[in-house]
């Protein structure tokens, strides 16, 4: 009877999100995250029980999908993971740098030639490529020990990360999984064979440049400036001990809970927590 009297409480909403209109979110959604849901989801939520500057909280953040939109909402949020992965993914699009900033910064990084991973990735890339990649990875990583790693970097490093293996052309890798599961260097040698493929080069910043001009196709000048003045904290704590969210601090939380009984984040992760020294 408690419970009975409990649902009776709680309001039910039902709306399709799933439609063809799904296509219409921001540019800066579009990276590739396992079980991710489409934005307009938690969209139709921020706005029908938020105002601008309330906070949003997603305790299981993912991709970034609810803070991302609610911030192109001029809401204020707080996001947290416990896999690191996902801050490095999402930061960088609270705080977008300009396309022209991105490829300076390109031009910038010097790339070394005939470098090799401390892996065996030859079934993944051409030697070229797998020497831009560990340049980069050594790059980022040395910037962010002496604390050096700005918010360009960031960006760069969030759309390496995206862009390390995937089946089409715009990775970085020869054809494979989709680009939210990593598959295993031997199951990468049983797919090579199958379609009797061997890696290409793949020029690292040209795909870097082409993945954040689309990402920033969307953004003017009035969304970067309303980005600038969002509030923002991402954590990467376990959920339950989030102590540097203030009591009562929270007016909207949207989630998807981990998929734990089905995906396997650290396998899927392997190359992406590889790439960041993770």
């Amino acid at each position: 009877k408690k419970v009975n009297r409990l649902y009776k409480m709680i309001k039910v909403i039902e709306q399709e999100f799933w439609t063809s209109k799904q296509r219409q979110a921001n540019s800066l959604h579009e990276i590739s995250y396992r079980a991710c849901f489409k934005p307009q989801l938690p969209k139709f939520f921020i706005e029908k029980y938020t105002k601008e500057d309330d906070v949003v909280y997603d305790p299981f953040l993912g991709r970034g999908t609810t803070i991302i939109e609610a911030s192109l909402l001029r809401r204020n949020v707080i996001g947290n993971d416990i896999n690191p992965i996902s801050k490095i993914l999402t930061e960088p699009r609270l705080n977008p740098p300009t396309l022209y900033q991105v490829k300076k910064r390109l031009n910038d990084i010097e790339f070394k030639q005939n470098l090799k991973a401390d892996i065996d990735l030859s079934m993944f890339y051409h030697l070229e490529t797998e020497s831009e990649i560990v340049s980069l990875k050594n790059y980022l990583l040395e910037k962010e020990k002496s604390n050096n790693l700005d918010y360009i970097d960031k960006w760069i490093r969030m759309v390496a990360t995206n862009r390390l293996t995937g089946h089409s052309k715009g990775f970085f890798s020869v054809y494979t999984l989709p680009p939210n599961q990593a598959v295993s260097p031997q199951r990468q040698i049983e797919i090579n064979k199958k379609y009797n493929q061997i890696p290409e080069y793949k020029n690292v910043k040209e795909i870097i440049l082409k993945k954040s001009k689309a990402l920033l196709k969307d953004i003017d000048l009035f969304i970067l400036n309303n980005l600038k003045n969002i509030q923002s904290i991402i954590l990467c704590n376990d959920a339950r001990f989030t102590n540097l969210i203030k009591s009562e601090s929270i007016d909207l939380i949207v989630t998807s809970p981990p998929f734990l009984n089905v995906v396997q984040y650290s396998k899927d992760n392997w190359l992406r927590s590889w790439f960041n020294g993770i």
